[in-house]
């Protein structure tokens, strides 16, 4: 795979790296798609997906668009990508300590897991914390769960968990008044309680503080932008996430960033998707006017 120089190296598999990947590589660029996992990044964990025409659910979207990819011809490689250096060629380089050169790079990478930052948050990892609604949520069929947060992939989850839960209660700062069977309350979560798994938590919101039963918490705030790897020298918003302007472009030359580790993001599927079309498109453009 230690192939000399690429024309684009796209780091991360999800919907938006891998539409790039293909986009660009049917535009005739050489191109390679690197991820630390497999491919399809959070469509793995998801499932009936609520922002497409047709009905698809998470892994069989994400086995699409990683057989578009290789039909258009994309290289699709496995490690975790630890620093970015260069000014085009740039240089990336994996944990395994390969190198890899490419004209132009795409950062698709997305988000670390998110955190509620409760003091004993690790101690129920597992036995009551979850980050996957599709993978868990069968576990607490009939029981009361919390969904924190209210983003894009949030709300889908929660859709998913709305058809399994005893009762379903989404907790978010900014959250909007009931529908359906779900509750909703503006606040956060400031303590997880129970000696055997999760029992209960501890809400703080705009009616003070309240305990609400919880057999478990689906984590989707307190996510960070999983861009550790990249200089310091590429511009970031508050939060971390990768300033671009309309085109997906850095504030480097010739480095992209797509999907929700772009300042901006909406967080759902077609936008990841179109996002990574119009970078691929950019970086095709602006690879022709320097050949």
């Amino acid at each position: 795979m230690n192939r000399p120089t690429y024309d684009l190296i796209v780091v991360g598999a999800g919907p938006a790296g891998l539409s790039a990947a293909t986009e660009a590589a049917n535009a005739g660029l050489a191109t390679l798609c690197l991820d630390k996992l497999a491919p399809g990044g959070q469509l793995i964990n998801l499932g009936e997906l609520q922002d497409v025409e047709e009905p698809w659910n998470g892994p069989d979207m994400a086995a699409r668009l990683t057989d578009d990819a290789a039909v258009a011809g994309v290289e699709i490689g496995f490690g975790e990508v630890t620093a970015l250096s260069g000014s085009g060629p740039w240089t990336i380089e994996t944990a395994d300590g390969e190198r890899h050169s490419a004209r132009a790079i795409v950062i698709a990478t997305g988000l670390n897991k998110g955190k509620l930052g409760v003091p004993n948050e690790a101690d129920y990892e597992g036995r009551g914390l979850s980050h996957c609604a599709h993978c868990d949520g069968p576990l607490y069929a009939g029981l009361p769960v919390v969904v924190a947060g209210a983003n894009g992939w949030a709300e889908s989850e929660a859709e998913e968990l709305a058809g399994l839960a005893g009762k379903l209660t989404i907790v978010d700062a900014g959250a909007t008044k009931d529908s359906g069977n779900v509750h909703r309350i503006a606040g956060r979560i400031v303590s997880l309680e129970g000696a055997d798994g999760l029992q209960s938590v501890t809400v703080e919101g705009t009616e003070g503080r309240q305990v609400l039963p919880a057999n478990a918490v689906f984590v989707y705030v307190g996510q960070s932008p999983a861009a550790e790897f990249l200089p310091d020298s590429l511009a970031r918003d508050a939060a971390g996430h990768i300033v671009v302007d309309a085109e997906g472009r850095a504030s480097a030359a010739t480095v992209f960033a797509v999907g929700d580790v772009r300042a901006g993001a909406q967080q759902s599927l077609s936008d990841a998707i179109a996002d990574g079309r119009r970078a691929a498109q950019a970086v095709a453009a602006a690879l022709k006017m320097k050949s």
